[in-house]
């Protein structure tokens, strides 16, 4: 029998998780979205008769795009592996309790483990896909 208060407690826990999911999901977006427009703008331009002034201000700008986009490849792969932890957190706990009642659930609980362990992965394509833009 469950208890409504272990009940409350799974769907609030739930309801972080999707929260963490659906934030990393909207910051790795962000930050592609941001890095593209960048690496287009910097790249758009040929350069015909440059001084030297404009040539070292060129320079810069593409080291700061270059840190910029190493900085997002960071943080995607970061934040979405901090998502991931938490979710693969709930989502086991919750799969070895079903396994300790009904041990033949144990491939679907294996499945829905390894979905939430995705969100790793989305983060890391995301990353070089940022990293093949630089």
């Amino acid at each position: 029998m469950i208890k409504l208060g272990s009940m409350i407690k799974w769907i609030k826990m739930s309801n972080f998780a999707l929260l963490a999911i659906s934030i990393t999901i909207g910051l790795a977006t962000l930050l592609w979205v941001d890095i593209d427009i960048g690496l287009n703008k910097a790249f758009a331009q040929e350069a015909t008769g440059e001084t030297h002034g404009a040539s070292a201000t060129a320079e810069k700008s593409s080291s700061n795009m270059m840190g910029m986009g190493l900085l997002a490849a960071a943080l995607s792969t970061g934040i979405s592996a901090i998502a991931a932890g938490i979710a693969v957190a709930m989502v086991g706990s919750a799969a070895m309790g079903a396994v300790a009642e009904r041990p033949e659930v144990m491939g679907r609980s294996i499945i829905f483990v390894g979905l939430a362990e995705g969100i790793a992965i989305y983060g890391l394509i995301i990353s070089i896909m940022i990293l093949g833009k630089i």
